[in-house]
């Protein structure tokens, strides 16, 4: 009796030791770049876009591999919110998450929350407050979005 729930304990452990290595590159895998542009690859994840009514919600990551004006910009954002919160590494941003709200049929949208990470994946700030909602500008990131997840 013993050994039928040992071996089933160390199976499950096993199980659970894979699934925790392989868990970033699962996720990963849903992730669709759609624009390089600047020092960034922006990207959205698949299975995060949600359609009800015309409206969409998808997830973004933006991923910095060079610090251009739109990356210090991002910076000095954390840098002022940092002060409140004691955060001191805002030059190690390495990317950021938005859950993004867009109206297919109106040419709007805005940002729910954002969250910047350092280079360690550590949360350098984090906002749950929405954006302004605000129409889309032409040949923009956001159009290219647009039109990826309003198809």
């Amino acid at each position: 009796m013993n050994f039928p729930s040992r071996t089933s304990f160390l199976m499950l452990m096993t199980l659970g030791f894979f699934l925790s290595i392989f868990a970033t590159n699962v996720m990963g895998e849903n992730l669709i770049e759609y624009r390089e542009y600047k020092g960034a690859v922006y990207y959205y994840d698949k299975d995060s876009v949600k359609r009800k009514l015309g409206i969409v919600t998808v997830l973004t990551k933006t991923r910095y591999y060079g610090k251009n004006k739109e990356w210090g910009d991002l910076v000095d954002v954390c840098i002022a919110h940092s002060k409140l919160n004691s955060i001191n590494d805002c030059n190690r941003l390495s990317s950021v998450e938005n859950l993004h709200e867009i109206n297919c049929k109106e040419d709007t949208e805005r940002s729910l929350s954002s969250i910047d990470y350092d280079e360690d994946g550590r949360v350098l700030y984090l906002t749950s407050t929405p954006s302004e909602l605000t129409y889309i500008v032409p040949n923009s990131i956001i159009e290219e979005l647009k039109n990826r997840v309003c198809e």
